[in-house]
Formats: C-alpha cells, sequence, structure tokens
C-alpha cells in the first residue's frame, strides 16, 4: 500500500541564500536536479520541511521575480498599487 502526497509545483518557492524565488516548473525537481529562477538564479533542488524554512532568518523575496511574476500574470507592480485608505 502506498500514501500519496500530492505537491502543486506552481507553488513551489525556492530558497537561495535566505531569498525565495519564483520558478515556473512543470513538475516537481529530483533532488540535485537544476533549476532556474524567473531572475536568472540557479540552483540544485534539495527538499526541506517547510518549518525549517525559518529556522536561521527568515527568507526575504527576491524583487527580481516578484517584478517577472506580476508582469507575467498582470498583476500591478508594488509601487503602482493604490493603499486602503
Amino acid at each position: 500500500m502506498t500514501a500519496a502526497i500530492y505537491i502543486d509545483p506552481l507553488v513551489i518557492q525556492p530558497v537561495i541564500d535566505g531569498e525565495w524565488h519564483r520558478v515556473r516548473l512543470t513538475e516537481i525537481p529530483t533532488p540535485g536536479q537544476v533549476i532556474t529562477m524567473l531572475c536568472g538564479a540557479f540552483g540544485a533542488a534539495e527538499f526541506h520541511l517547510s518549518d525549517e524554512r525559518r529556522r536561521h532568518q527568515i527568507p526575504r523575496q527576491c524583487e527580481s521575480c516578484d517584478v517577472i511574476d506580476r508582469r507575467q500574470r498582470g498583476i500591478p507592480l508594488r509601487g503602482d498599487r493604490t493603499g486602503r485608505r
């Protein structure tokens, strides 16, 4: 008997040097497989429990990946959004 664990590759956010990135994946990478982020950064895939992500520091968002992701999805850039008043 097996227990299926479903992972959505669209919500994977790799962390490199304390910065989380956006990546477009069509499948779950294998450990050691090199993946390239939207900003062009790349690294070999490793898998950790999500609780470990904040153990040493809270990752910050890669601004380049965020801009590229927003433009591709037609979402206003941070500076272009109006806040609640």
